[in-house]
């Protein structure tokens, strides 16, 4: 694409990326003087674990370790990396790079473009949510690129006063939504982003924009 501006990783997702490696092939390093610690406690000095690192030579033990914590340390990196959210942006459309799928949103696709929470949230003609991603990228920076190739910005939610706080007595968006307004409650309270993530995606296909709030769930038809 010509004229393309990118979006890349923010500060702290590299400082953590590059950090990752280097903390744990440090751990690695230490570890075995940590051990040396350890036996003098009572309750584990006659571990077989213990007595299985400690006849080996502690140099080659520290080499071993502070290899193993640096692969780990690479493995997650290039797992902050794929879940980083990254754009290339052209007057024309939009690729989207995150947790190693592409995605194009053509710029005809788009109504407007806006930042709440750190996410970058993009909406299509018809008011549906076509990208909705956290970043740790400033806002300032993100506007200013997408006025540059001449996108709608809002400031805020243009829908903000469409949403609806769902409760489980609801019953006006239909028994297929609510049911699976229900199961995502459930995730976002275990916990389980990813399934939370998901299920918001499926709500959007059947015509509902969902938003949180802690773990109340405002809603909006498109």
């Amino acid at each position: 694409m010509k004229n393309t501006s990118t979006i890349g990783m923010g500060f702290l997702e590299k400082l953590i990326a590059v950090l990752f490696p280097i903390v744990l092939g440090t751990i690695g390093w230490f570890l075995p003087k940590l051990l040396e610690f350890v036996k003098r406690i009572s309750f584990f000095s006659d571990s077989k674990v213990i007595e299985l690192l400690d006849a080996f030579n502690p140099f080659w033990v520290s080499i071993i370790l502070m290899f193993v914590g640096v692969v780990i340390g690479v493995l997650l990196s290039l797992t902050v990396y794929s879940e980083a959210l990254k754009m290339s942006i052209s007057d024309q459309e939009i690729l989207i790079n995150k947790d190693d799928k592409e995605k194009i949103i053509r710029k005809s696709e788009v109504k407007e473009i806006f930042m709440e929470d750190n996410n970058v949230v993009i909406t299509g003609n018809k008011g549906q949510e076509l990208l909705s991603e956290k970043t740790d990228i400033k806002k300032e920076k993100i506007r200013e690129i997408f006025l540059y190739h001449h996108y709608l910005w809002c400031e805020q939610d243009p829908y903000v006063d469409e949403f609806k706080l769902w409760a489980l007595e609801d019953h006006l968006l239909g028994e297929n939504t609510n049911s699976i307004l229900y199961e995502r409650r459930n995730a976002i309270r275990e916990g389980d982003k990813k399934k939370a993530k998901n299920l918001k995606m499926d709500l959007n296909e059947l015509g509902v924009v969902v938003k949180d709030q802690g773990k109340d769930q405002y809603v909006r038809k498109i």
